[in-house]
This record gives C-alpha cells, sequence and structure tokens, in this order.
C-alpha cells in the first residue's frame, strides 16, 4: 500500500532506474556564465569600457546565486523517482531545499497495483514578460508533466504536501538572527485525491520512464494542453486567485507577483505578501 517516509529510509538498489536533475545541464550553464563575465572583463580592459565590468559585476552576482543550483545537483539527495521492481518511489521535496530537516516525510511509495494509469501531459503556458523596451509582452513556455491515476486514499500524502508547502511558505520566525534559503519549487503536486502530478524536469527523458511502466500499469496517450497565465480580466476574484497560485507552485514566483502587481495594484512587496499568503491558505487547508 501507499507509504510516507524519510528519503534516508528510502531502500537503495543498484537495479534501480533514477531519474535526476541534470549535473551536466548546470554545469554547462555556469560555465556560459563564466565565460560571458570573462569576456566582460576582457572587453572592458581593452576598450575601457565601465559598463563592460557592470556587466561582469551582474553576471558574477548570478554565479554566486546560481551555485547553489549547481551544487545541489551533485548531492545524494538529487533525484525525484525511483523506479524498482515493486512500485515507485517518488521524492516530493524539491532538490533545492536538501538543508530542511531530514527527519521530515518527504517520499511517498507506491505500489504499481495501485497506479492505476499513467500519461505524459504537454502543457502550453503563456507566461507575461516585459520586451527591451519594458513594455508588456508574452512569452510561451512548455511544460512536460506525468499524471499518475491512483486507486489508494491519498489523505496522508495530501496532508505530506501541505506540510512541505508551509514549511516553503512559513513567515520567518522572529529573533532567530538569520533564515535559511526556501526555494518555493513543487515538482510533485496532487490536484485531486486520485490525481498524482509530477513536473518532469529530470533526465532520462519521460519516454524512458513511461516504457519502464507499461508491464505494470496502463500507459495513456499524450495529451496537449494550454494554460493562459495573461489574461485574467474575465476571471472571477477566486479564479484568478487559483491561477495565481499555480503559477507560483510551477516555480514562477516572480511572473505570480508581477500578475498580482498588473491586477491588483499592489507595490513589489504588497504582491509577494498577498502571493506567499495564498500559498500559505493552501497549505493550511
Amino acid at each position: 500500500m501507499m507509504q510516507l517516509m524519510r528519503s534516508a529510509d528510502v531502500p537503495l538498489d543498484r537495479r534501480d532506474r533514477v531519474f535526476h536533475y541534470s549535473g551536466f545541464r548546470a554545469v554547462t550553464g555556469a560555465m556560459i556564465l563564466v565565460a560571458i563575465a570573462l569576456g566582460a572583463l576582457v572587453f572592458g580592459w581593452l576598450k575601457n569600457a565601465w559598463i563592460a565590468y557592470y556587466v561582469a559585476a551582474v553576471v558574477a552576482i548570478c554565479l554566486l546565486i546560481f551555485q547553489r543550483l549547481v551544487t545541489a545537483r551533485f548531492r545524494s539527495s538529487n533525484w525525484l523517482i525511483r523506479l524498482t521492481d515493486h512500485g515507485l518511489f517518488v521524492k516530493f521535496r524539491s532538490y533545492l531545499n536538501h538543508h530542511f530537516s531530514d527527519q521530515d516525510f518527504t517520499v511517498v511509495f507506491l505500489p504499481y497495483s495501485e497506479i492505476r494509469s499513467v500519461k505524459l501531459v504537454k502543457e502550453r503556458q503563456e507566461l507575461p514578460d516585459r520586451d527591451d523596451t519594458n513594455q508588456s509582452t508574452t512569452i510561451i513556455r512548455t511544460r512536460r508533466i506525468i499524471d499518475l491515476e491512483l486507486s489508494d486514499d491519498s489523505t496522508q500524502l495530501a496532508e505530506a504536501l501541505a506540510k512541505e508547502r508551509e514549511r516553503v511558505f512559513a513567515k520567518p520566525t522572529q529573533g532567530t538572527g538569520r533564515t535559511s534559503s526556501r526555494y518555493q519549487h513543487f515538482p510533485v503536486r496532487l490536484p485531486s485525491p486520485t490525481l498524482l502530478r509530477i513536473e518532469w524536469g529530470v533526465v532520462p527523458d519521460p519516454q524512458t520512464f513511461l516504457d519502464g511502466l507499461t508491464r505494470h500499469t496502463l500507459v495513456r496517450d499524450t495529451e496537449e494542453t494550454s494554460r493562459d497565465f495573461v489574461n485574467f480580466d474575465g476571471l472571477s476574484r477566486e479564479e484568478q486567485e487559483t491561477r495565481l497560485l499555480e503559477l507560483a507552485e510551477s516555480g514562477d514566483m516572480i511572473g505570480a507577483v508581477g500578475m498580482a502587481r498588473k491586477l491588483y495594484s499592489y507595490d513589489l512587496a504588497a504582491a509577494k505578501h498577498f502571493v506567499e499568503d495564498l500559498a500559505r491558505k493552501r497549505s493550511q487547508k
């Protein structure tokens, strides 16, 4: 049956197929940033252009932030799914929040007998953005999602997911003197009691995962959907808040805050507080 456990209690087997976030891609991205910074420094030295040094400094700051992502991808905690002979281990804590307590339940084991079906969903998202002249525009992003249809009671899993959201969006404790980084990245969600949704940003590709499940459960045809995160005007307040929360939990907190500012005429601080408060209320339900 479905079982919650700590990450340290997951049994490891060399035969398991492990799906993780790519370290190679992270290193490649870091090397590109280093090349840009060095190029800007050389250009500034040759042309005596102060703006080039400014660009190099900005890129260096980005590198300092990016290095956390790079190092996190080389930790043993960097995995999302373990495909075993008897079922799936799914880790719903983001690999970026590896510094959270290791005593929390962050993994769910799903026996194959409790997975009714699985399918790949390709979701086309229209998102708000700004062009070079700071005018409002839109961009298109495609997300790959794995939907697992469950047959067993998922109440305990829903509670564990809510607690994880609460940890991420909890207000900083006053008087502690320091707060650790909390990444608002939620790779696993439970939209309904029988639907577990996994955002696929890992390697190998989702087809490899589906191929591994063909002899254990029904693999449905790929589905293509679209989500509009730009045109909120015709929606009710409740529908707008649902979309904002969905955008934030998909990893685009900046986009969610920007849209809240546009919809409700908030300043930056008020919009950020509003979106985070939505997430806190969601975790308390």
